[in-house]
């Protein structure tokens, strides 16, 4: 009796220790599930990529385009290209032009000019016209675009415009919107329907403005890699004039959001642990 009592005490003491240890291990693997959500999360979150042209902040080399101004209000600097402190690359379009700098009216931006003064296609010195173009590469691949920033956009009559502006964006992808603007303070974004996205006016479209507009989620969460900005050009005017579409890039955010298989493979993961802990804890 006293020896079934010493075993029956041993085991229970055994059972005790097995239900300690095994919760001790499930504490470990939630703690580990719950360490891999809070990083998926952080992953998810990611702060954005951001640069401003007009509030001179994350331009790396790109500064120097608006750190050197002539009295006109344009940069007596030029580049062939270049990058922001947060990763943008910034590239003109055809080969031989340059980007340059520009101020109008206290709001700033770069667009492109030619390698020389007499340059025939280039009407307009600091803004992106006639068959002018600017790429911006995202600072990773997939990322996306959470708002893009355009200005020096005007409306009939204002600096001798004719056309109410507009650009185009086109991604690598081949996802396309044109801007357009439509009053002193409005403008529209034609993009796929059911995209939520908005444009609001940071500088009126007037002789005292600076024709500044921000698009607010233009593709909506699709993931790309560059896009191209051009003048959407109204043939009834002439092509090569300074009345006919221009504009200048002054701003553009883009965050990086991880991919849905990434996150299944996690939350797979975490499953796995806790059957194999399951699977422990019954054959003890």
């Amino acid at each position: 009796m006293k020896l079934n009592k010493q075993f029956t005490a041993i085991a229970k003491s055994l059972t005790v220790s097995n239900l300690a240890k095994e919760m001790m291990n499930y504490k470990k693997t939630f703690a580990f599930i719950g360490l891999i959500t809070s990083s998926t999360l952080a992953l998810s979150s990611n702060p954005a990529q951001a640069f401003n042209f007009t509030t001179h902040t994350d331009l790396g080399t790109c500064s120097t385009l608006v750190d050197s101004f002539s009295p006109s209000g344009v940069s007596l600097s030029k580049l062939s290209n270049c990058k922001t402190a947060d990763g943008f690359s910034i590239t003109p379009a055809p080969k031989g032009k340059q980007l340059q700098g520009k101020t109008v009216n206290k709001v700033n931006g770069v667009g492109v000019s030619g390698v020389v003064a007499s340059d025939p296609i280039d009407a307009v010195r600091g803004e992106v016209d006639y068959k002018e173009s600017i790429e911006l590469t995202l600072p990773n691949p997939g990322d996306v675009l959470k708002s893009i920033g355009l200005s020096f956009l005007y409306q009939p009559g204002v600096f001798a415009d004719k056309v109410y502006e507009a650009v185009k964006i086109k991604t690598d992808t081949g996802l396309e919107g044109i801007l357009k603007v439509t009053g002193n303070t409005s403008a529209t974004w034609s993009y796929l329907s059911g995209v939520v996205s908005s444009v609001t006016n940071i500088s009126p479209s007037t002789g005292k403005g600076g024709g500044y507009y921000d698009i607010t989620n233009p593709f909506g969460n699709a993931k790309f890699t560059s896009l191209i900005l051009t003048p959407f050009s109204d043939p009834k005017v002439s092509q090569i004039s300074s009345a006919n579409s221009d504009f200048a890039l002054a701003h553009a955010t883009a965050k990086s959001v991880p991919e849905p298989t990434t996150l299944a493979g996690l939350g797979l993961v975490g499953a796995l642990l806790l059957a194999t802990r399951r699977r422990k804890a019954i054959q003890s």
